[in-house]
């Protein structure tokens, strides 16, 4: 990481008022989703440098870095840069059908609980796991 790119990253996090995930605890979380074997087909990624989002599966073991994921389905992007991470309940494949698939949040929690305090927040929607808040 060079200092231009930590300035960027200081600037964006001191809009928020709060930090609840580290490199080390993001991985953390990733690595307890992937070992449990839960299928995450929909995954909402916001960051704290902007607006946008994008949704993409959640990574496997070899998209994971000890700090930011590799180049491949991911941008290679350090894990802190993360605002939150959105998991479904259940997703539409494709826009403007009627049929959805189903994701098992239930179990993402339960894996969560398993290796440690993580910042989730069940909503009728999905579960959100939070790295800073405003």
């Amino acid at each position: 990481m060079n200092q231009s790119e930590d300035v960027e990253y200081q600037k964006a996090a001191a809009n928020y008022s709060a930090s609840y995930m580290s490199n080390a605890k993001w991985l953390k979380f990733f690595r307890a989703v992937i070992s449990a074997g839960i299928p995450l087909e929909r995954v909402r990624w916001k960051f704290i440098d902007t607006e946008h989002f994008i949704e993409v599966s959640f990574p496997d073991e070899w998209d994971l870095e000890p700090t930011r994921f590799a180049d491949g389905k991911f941008q290679p992007f350090e894990y802190r840069w993360l605002e939150f991470v959105f998991i479904p309940h259940v997703f539409k494949p494709m826009a403007g059908v009627g049929y959805e698939k189903k994701q098992d949040t239930a179990a993402v929690v339960a894996a969560l609980e398993k290796v440690g305090q993580f910042p989730v927040e069940v909503s009728p929607e999905g579960v959100i796991i939070r790295g800073y808040r405003v």
